[in-house]
């Protein structure tokens, strides 16, 4: 994940806030809204085309290239976590929108913009010279789209969903691309796998019937610890860290909100893991009192 996704993301976030806001404002005729929703499309395209413009094609870039042999080991495998995350939260982001354009078919539509998007970040890694191509990357992308769609449509799957959770607890990240000559922003997170940790969450009272856990999901993460180091200018080392919480089920704590901003601002929270107790049961046990 890097900064094309970044700029895909915030576009993305900023028509589906406001296709939410005006969700049922029938004033605003289908032709109108499809034509907002394809313009910020083509938004997302032409500031991802004038950044690859200014990286692919610069003298100090990169060929083509492929990922090292290392693929499987840089920050053992959350990466391709994080690229299915990212499919995962793109497709929701086009769904919404296209819902809100009353487009046909909206869920095909995500699904399909959604594998561009992915494509279009895996290529621009192609071309840089810290990463290059990797299949495997574009592969979790394209999946995490597909889980999007293949939720939507399955009743047993509706009841699970993935989250996303950032901390800054360790400067990890920055100590290592210093030590191999590459200055990154100190607002620098989307590679910072240390401090990130993705969640698979159950509302157990939907699946196992437990009214008295209404308000809570239960939530199972993984990260990353902070012990890599450098091998050969690559990154190399770390142990995949597991944890066990109780996560709140926002949607049903906020039932009764009749307020349409708020309850749109609690939908896309929802995409997020809330700070909890947890348990770290691997590869260790730790008890965090909060974990972020």
């Amino acid at each position: 994940m890097n900064y094309i996704y970044l700029i895909s993301v915030l576009n993305l976030i900023s028509y589906s806030l406001s296709a939410s806001v005006f969700f049922f404002n029938n004033d605003l005729e289908k032709n109108k809204r499809e034509s907002i929703v394809n313009s910020s499309f083509f938004l997302v395209g032409g500031a991802t085309y004038h950044y690859l413009d200014r990286v692919w094609w610069s003298e100090d870039n990169n060929q083509f290239s492929f990922s090292s042999n290392n693929d499987f080991v840089y920050a053992k495998n959350l990466d391709k976590v994080g690229h299915f995350y990212g499919g995962y939260f793109t497709s929701e982001l086009f769904n919404n929108a296209f819902l809100w354009a009353d487009s046909e078919k909206p869920l095909k539509l995500a699904l399909r913009n959604s594998i561009i998007i992915q494509s279009i970040i895996e290529l621009k890694d192609a071309y840089s010279p810290n990463y290059g191509f990797s299949i495997y990357d574009l592969i979790s992308g394209v999946a995490g789209s597909y889980f999007h769609y293949t939720k939507k449509k399955s009743n047993k799957l509706k009841y699970i969903d993935i989250k996303f959770s950032y901390f800054k607890r360790s400067n990890k990240h920055w100590e290592l691309e210093k030590e191999r000559g590459k200055l990154s922003s100190s607002y620098e997170f989307f590679n910072d796998y240390v401090n990130q940790t993705y969640w698979l969450t159950f509302r157990l009272n939907k699946i196992l019937d437990f009214e008295f856990l209404k308000n809570f999901n239960l939530a199972i993460g993984t990260g990353l610890d902070d012990s890599q180091f450098l091998n050969n200018s690559s990154i190399d080392g770390g142990l995949r860290e597991y944890y066990i919480t109780l996560d709140y089920n926002l949607k049903h704590i906020f039932r009764k909100s009749n307020n349409k901003f708020v309850k749109n601002i609690i939908y896309y929270m929802d995409y997020f893991k809330l700070p909890s107790p947890t348990i770290r049961f691997a590869p260790s046990y730790k008890l965090h009192v909060f974990y972020f």
